[in-house]
């Protein structure tokens, strides 16, 4: 399992909850937790809560999307 971010150094930064990654991204609740396994999306856990900087979920949606590929 990664290693969560501590949510003190992020003091100003707006933080999403699971479910709000979720309907931000549209991917599925096991997308986003394999995204979390894979050190791809950081986040920080609070009683029981994962939550995301919203910096790194628009940096990380911004990647995903000029790595994606069309046919």
């Amino acid at each position: 399992m990664p290693k969560p971010l501590n949510p003190t150094a992020f003091k100003n930064e707006q933080w999403m909850t699971s479910d709000e990654a979720r309907l931000y991204f549209k991917v599925s609740r096991s997308t986003l937790y394999r995204w979390c396994i894979k050190n791809q999306l950081p986040y920080t856990k609070l009683g029981g809560v994962l939550y995301f900087p919203k910096i790194f979920i628009e940096q990380f949606m911004t990647h995903k999307l000029q790595n994606k590929r069309f046919l």
